[in-house]
């Protein structure tokens, strides 16, 4: 959530405009039986739950209603509401709080690191130093990547169930907006039961990965390519103006991708053409901008228009070293090189080893093949204009 300050909002400070619950008959959002699961905590401690959802602009009707619903911006303001009410980043669902004031910290420290990965471990050591009541922890798995294991020890009388599924919303629109753009998340694991609304709103829907219910603990499994993804964004102002727009928790998180991003797509279509090095003039016309704004673009994002081409042809290469059984030579000629030694050469400074040297190494990794044979096939499908 956003940097607060510590102590909660006197009571005469502005809210929302209000906004009356939608019918849930033919409308998708979380229901008003869910609502009140999300403010048990609070109602634990006294609060008056009509009172936060006036604050949060939301009027107070929904509060147990199955027939009403608010949308993911209404969730938003609500969650912040319930965490400036109690000073607590958990709304109080844990046996020890976290004040905003130390969830700040975590994020000023998160927000300094380079890639995902960085990000991710920053904030897990962070996050178990804070509190005993929490425990996250990686771990590497060969066939759904790194799994970011979550123990959540809640305190009587609350839903544990809407509370692991608020974490995993806020863990997953937190680093897809680091990266600006969604993360590919492989799996989600959960060890409470599908939730059902009587208006045939899937909760989990956001995640775009299969759910396991009633697993044994509860976990995202990322990507490995996603670990090494730079942060677009990192400054503690541009989380806060994120925050303070209220975004919306069941549209597809990570706001407008970043010129890195929608460059390498650019670079994949003309790959998946069989042209392997267009010229920067050719790419920013596809992007509809100038060749010299798409370098200063890259630069303040810490990229260059030739790393990020040469990058994406190495990624390839290496994938089809391992997940095809084409000789070397062929897999050059297929990533557009016509001579064996220019491919051996260029490979070369990409892996710092040759292309035999590379298969060799790699080909008995069960993991790295897995994720060549999916890069391979990603990378050629047919790409659909949007």
């Amino acid at each position: 959530m956003a940097a607060k300050p510590s102590a909660p909002p006197a009571p005469s400070a502005p809210s929302p405009p209000m906004v009356p619950p939608a019918a849930a008959d033919g409308c998708s959002g979380l229901d008003g039986l869910a609502v009140e699961k999300l403010l048990g905590g609070a109602v634990l401690k006294g609060h008056e739950p009509s009172e936060i959802l006036r604050e949060a602009g939301i009027d107070p009707s929904v509060y147990g209603n199955e027939q009403a619903v608010i949308d993911g911006s209404a969730l938003f303001r609500l969650v912040e509401r319930i965490q400036l009410r109690l000073d607590d980043a958990y709304v109080g669902f844990l046996p020890e709080r976290c004040r905003l004031a130390l969830e700040n910290e975590r994020t000023r420290a998160y927000l300094h690191s380079g890639t995902f990965g960085e990000a991710l471990r920053v904030s897990i050591r962070f996050t178990q130093a804070l509190s005993s009541d929490i425990g996250p922890r990686l771990v590497e798995t060969e066939r759904l990547g790194v799994m970011h294991v979550c123990a959540y020890n809640t305190v009587e009388g609350v839903d544990r169930d809407i509370f692991v599924w608020l974490r995993f919303v806020w863990i997953y629109h937190l680093f897809s907006w680091l990266i600006g753009r969604p993360l590919k998340l492989r799996r989600v694991f959960v060890q409470g039961r599908r939730p059902v609304q009587a208006n045939g709103f899937d909760r989990f829907a956001l995640f775009n990965c299969p759910i396991e219910f009633g697993a044994p603990v509860d976990a995202l499994c990322y990507d490995r390519n996603d670990l090494d993804v730079r942060l677009v964004h990192g400054t503690l102002a541009e989380y806060e103006a994120h925050n303070a727009s209220a975004p919306d928790w069941f549209a597809p998180p990570g706001g407008e991708l970043s010129w890195r991003s929608r460059t390498e797509q650019v670079l994949i279509q003309f790959q998946r053409e069989g042209v392997w090095l267009p010229s920067i003039e050719d790419v920013a016309e596809r992007l509809r901008s100038q060749p010299r704004r798409l370098r200063r673009s890259l630069a303040r994002e810490g990229e260059s228009f030739q790393h990020v081409r040469t990058r994406l042809r190495g990624e390839m290469a290496g994938a089809l070293l391992l997940a095809t059984d084409l000789p070397v030579t062929n897999v050059g000629y297929t990533v557009g090189f016509n001579e064996p030694g220019s491919f051996t050469r260029n490979f070369s400074e990409w892996a710092a080893m040759t292309p035999s040297e590379y298969r060799h190494r790699y080909k008995s990794d069960t993991a790295r093949m897995a994720a060549a044979t999916t890069l391979v096939a990603e990378r050629r499908e047919p790409h659909v204009e949007a």
